[in-house]
C-alpha cells in the first residue's frame, strides 16, 4: 500500500471524477471498506470522517 494518494482521488488513478465519489459512497453505504489511502483520499474536507460532505465538495470540483 502506498503512503501517497490524491485528495479526492479515493481510486488512486490520479484523477478526481465521478468514479471516486462512486467508490466513496459506497464507502458511506457500506458496500466496501476503503483502505487507509482510500480513506484519507476520500475525506476530502479532512474531519477525519467519510461522509456526504466530502461527495458534496468533490461533486463541486468535478461540476466546476
Amino acid at each position: 500500500a502506498s503512503d501517497s494518494y490524491t485528495l479526492g482521488g479515493a481510486n488512486g488513478d490520479g484523477d478526481i471524477n465521478v468514479l471516486d465519489v462512486v467508490l466513496i459512497i459506497g464507502f458511506i453505504i457500506g458496500s466496501n471498506s476503503p483502505s487507509d489511502s482510500e480513506f484519507l483520499a476520500g475525506d476530502y474536507n479532512e474531519d477525519g470522517e467519510l461522509n456526504v460532505l466530502d461527495v458534496v465538495m468533490l461533486v463541486n470540483i468535478i461540476l466546476g
